[in-house]
């Protein structure tokens, strides 16, 4: 194991900037405001070229007691304001319960779709789509009925060998769903093997990538390089230190599960593939101390780098947990995650106290900045829920769309759980893609996201 190099940003409260000119604004709330029902296990997408259309999801309890409905909150100017609604399943395949949300874009068309998992006898995945620029979603169709389904997640790409072409997917315990026409109809489950949380990502080239979590100690990766009719064996890519069950609360304070799930992104310029992970590094004070591990991949996950703690920390350590990356077209690697550094506290205490943090790499995760979101620490006692455990979900989210990203959580701080994110802006990234005709000639101008990719053409 080695530790790579950190650098402390500033306290993202107010607009804010660090050596590097990135600007992290201050918290947005996107749920509805003034409620206070619980919201947590968040997932978020944008449309990458503008950045302005952004789709995040969450479970929804405010229906009451124990009934949960998948909310959905959009923004069609770049975050700045937020519209939340409930996207159920068709009226048949409908329940009291309806979480597990999940969101995916298509780079290439702009499309938005977001999706959840019903749970009951005639339930199963359910997806819904928003075209660019449509003021709502689809109507939800049900890509798998099944009573078993658990924990999908979703992702979109073009098909290996067609880049005009979309492939939609959905990874969950049962297996790889797939849709080549943008989510209308949906082909049976390829089986992916026993593990959950099985993360999906799709290469510049259409390969399919997959990453879970084996039950054990084994990170895990499978590769598709067919539009997902079939995977590859599977790859160890990182060998846990430590292991728990889905339901133990134990690792690190709060009385609430901390599954450890992995999180998957892909560099659109050099195809490397890095994965994200959270593990036990050593026992400090009878406290497990839980840290952010990254491995990398530059052979389409053929082998693995050494596992690298990405986080910086506190002494007596804190623990950081729940990490969420994605890459940008610059090739900035954002990360975001729970962190308990700021309070001193042990791994019995029933209430845990947490703070949100943002970083990022520009070398490939060597080095990191990072970014406090939080001005104070939250508690996990103020769950909303009515429970003998504590629920905060099992993860967290972030988008990025042209020159900004956009980390997407849960926060306790208004004394019940709400759902954040913050802007952050990256200078040195075009922000937009425009396209300009004039006059029959059809001459017209093209900007890209990088300064130097600019094209001029007139006909």
């Amino acid at each position: 194991m080695r530790l790579r190099s950190l650098t402390f940003g500033i306290v993202g409260l107010a607009m804010v900037a660090n050596a590097a000119d990135t600007i992290v604004g201050p918290q947005i709330r996107t749920d509805a405001n003034g409620g206070t029902a619980a919201a947590n296990e968040t997932s978020a997408a944008a449309f990458d070229p503008l950045g302005n259309e952004l789709v995040g999801t969450y479970n929804d309890w405010r229906a009451g007691g124990e009934t949960i409905r998948m909310g959905v909150s959009v923004s069609n100017d770049a975050g700045s304001t937020w519209t939340d609604f409930w996207v159920r399943p068709p009226a048949n395949n409908q329940s009291n319960v309806e979480g597990d949300p999940m969101t995916a874009f298509d780079a290439r068309t702009g499309t938005l779709w977001v999706g959840a998992i019903s749970f009951r006898t005639s339930g199963g995945v359910f997806v819904a789509r928003k075209d660019p620029g449509a003021n709502t979603f689809q109507p939800s169709v049900m890509a798998r009925v099944s009573s078993g389904a658990d924990k999908g997640w979703m992702a979109a790409g073009p098909l290996p060998g067609n880049p005009n072409a979309t492939n939609l997917y959905v990874t969950y315990n049962e297996g790889c769903l797939r849709s080549s026409d943008m989510g209308q109809t949906w082909s049976t489950p390829v089986n992916l093997g026993s593990g959950i949380g099985f993360n999906p990502k799709v290469a510049p080239n259409g390969n399919l990538y997959v990453t879970y979590w084996d039950f054990g100690t084994g990170v895990m990766f499978r590769k598709s390089t067919n539009g997902g009719v079939s995977f590859t064996a599977p790859v160890r890519a990182a060998t846990r230190l430590d292991t728990w069950g889905t339901q133990d609360g134990s690792r690190g304070p709060g009385n609430f599960r901390k599954p450890p799930m992995n999180g998957i992104a892909v560099d659109p310029n050099t195809g490397h593939i890095y994965i994200v992970y959270f593990d036990t590094t050593n026992i400090v004070n009878g406290n497990r101390n839980l840290n952010l591990y990254m491995v990398t991949s530059t052979n389409e996950g053929a082998t693995w780098s050494t596992p690298m703690v990405i986080n910086a920390d506190a002494d007596p350590p804190g623990d950081q947990f729940f990490p969420w990356i994605e890459v940008d077209y610059k090739g900035r690697i954002h990360n975001t995650w729970f962190d308990s550094r700021h309070t001193v506290q042990n791994d019995t205490s029933i209430n845990g106290f947490y703070d949100n943090y943002y970083s990022f790499s520009d070398d490939g995760g060597d080095t990191w900045t990072e970014f406090r979101l939080t001005s104070s620490p939250w508690s996990s006692g103020n769950d909303g829920l009515d429970r003998g455990q504590q629920f905060l979900g099992d993860y967290n989210a972030l988008a990025f769309g042209g020159n900004r990203a956009y980390p997407y959580y849960l926060s306790t701080q208004n004394g019940d759980p709400d759902i954040f994110t913050n802007i952050v802006i990256d200078p040195d990234v075009v922000p937009a893609s425009y396209v300009i005709t004039r006059g029959q000639g059809g001459g017209s101008i093209t900007t890209l996201f990088k300064s130097d990719d600019v094209r001029l053409s007139v006909d």
